[in-house]
């Protein structure tokens, strides 16, 4: 699993772990019962504190997203197709509020909203 971090964008560092998680449980990209690299390995690989990956671990958790077994590894919850629809359509969500929360700042319409997102998708569709 490779995570990027950006140490210049001012959201926290564990905050960029669990949003790239979470990602990757959405995209399909992790499954049901894998596991994530330990805490010592990914704080290695990152070249942070191993306290920043057990509060991101925790904080995965705390969305049953993950499991902690105590010396066997932290593992994502095995809910099929169930969980990584439920994680896409969350991360979907969050993302459109801030879009819409953006958009309605600026005076747009909740009708000019939805005609954009239809013609920005259909120009991604085509280009395909």
């Amino acid at each position: 699993m490779h995570l990027r971090l950006d140490h210049s964008s001012g959201e926290p560092i564990y905050r960029q772990i669990v949003e790239q998680i979470k990602y990757a449980i959405a995209a399909g990209r992790l499954n049901g019962d894998d596991k994530l690299p330990s805490i010592r390995a990914l704080a290695g690989s990152l070249k942070i504190n191993p306290r920043t990956v057990v509060k991101a671990y925790e904080e995965l958790a705390h969305a049953e997203l993950v499991v902690m077994k105590q010396g066997q590894g932290v593992f994502v919850i095995d809910r099929r197709e169930s969980t990584a629809k439920s994680v896409r359509t969350k991360v979907i969500a969050k993302q459109m509020k801030r879009i819409l929360a953006e958009s309605y700042r600026m005076g747009a319409s909740r009708d000019e909203v939805a005609a954009v997102l239809r013609q920005v998708a259909d120009e991604m569709e085509s280009a395909e």
